[in-house]
């Protein structure tokens, strides 16, 4: 009885299972490298071991500068001349080797100080003096003081607080003993011989202020009076070479050397 049963089971698996044939697909084909291709890839790399060549050959930046530099010392130091000549070359030539790292870390980062020049010199008048505006009052020169009521009648440049070093002001003082008319051909002559690229103000007296750049020319001091005198006028110039904080950062010091 029971085998019976096993061989009936058996019978019922044998006719519910499904057999099927898988068959083999279409092989892969490989797709051989052509000549060409490898001729590409040969020449990417030579361009590639040749750029590399070059970077490691081509001397830096700053080995250029150093090689002017240390050169520049060595014509000093071997330079013909007379006694005198000799000994002031070599003079200049112990200075340079003195404050080489500096002179070159300087002469490097030039071409970013230029840059800065350029975006600062581009900027108006008003955003240059932007910061060194003060009020004055009661119709003089004289800076409003702070905790004092005292009638505001104009405003005026502190120099001292600006962050603009290279701009300045030149101030055309037309001798008051000059008729009117002569006072006004004499400023229109200034005018028509100045560039067309500077700031121009006309003063109470009929003298004239000119904004310009001074081009890091080196000024004695902020406040440079008739640095120049003629029959018609003299000419006074102004500009930021000492700030406000230099100035009490040297006071301060003075007052230490004195006590």
């Amino acid at each position: 009885m029971a085998t019976e049963e096993f061989s009936k089971d058996k019978s019922n698996l044998q006719t519910n299972v499904k057999c099927e044939t898988l068959e083999k697909g279409p092989k892969r084909k490989y797709t051989r490298k052509s000549k060409t291709d490898e001729k590409a890839k040969a020449m990417i790399d030579q361009m590639i071991n040749e750029q590399t060549n070059e970077q490691i050959i081509e001397p830096t930046n700053r080995q250029i500068i150093e090689q002017k530099y240390d050169q520049t010392i060595h014509d000093l130091i071997d330079s013909e001349g007379d006694l005198e000549t000799r000994i002031s070359n070599q003079q200049l030539a112990y200075r340079l080797e003195k404050n080489r790292d500096v002179n070159i870390f300087l002469e490097m980062i030039q071409p970013l100080a230029e840059l800065y020049r350029q975006e600062q010199d581009s900027k108006t008048i008003i955003e240059r003096v932007k910061g060194a505006m003060i009020n004055t009052v009661n119709y003089t020169k004289i800076g409003q003081q702070k905790g004092k009521k005292q009638q505001i009648t104009g405003k005026l440049i502190d120099l001292s607080l600006m962050s603009d070093d290279n701009l300045c002001v030149v101030d055309i003082d037309i001798h008051k003993d000059k008729s009117i008319e002569e006072i006004d051909k004499i400023r229109q002559n200034l005018i028509d011989s100045l560039p067309p690229n500077v700031g121009l103000v006309k003063t109470a007296h009929g003298g004239l202020h000119i904004y310009c750049n001074r081009n890091y020319y080196r000024l004695p001091s902020n406040r440079n009076v008739k640095v120049a005198i003629t029959d018609s006028f003299d000419i006074d110039v102004f500009a930021c070479i000492f700030t406000f904080w230099s100035f009490l950062q040297c006071f301060a010091l003075h007052v230490c050397l004195q006590v």
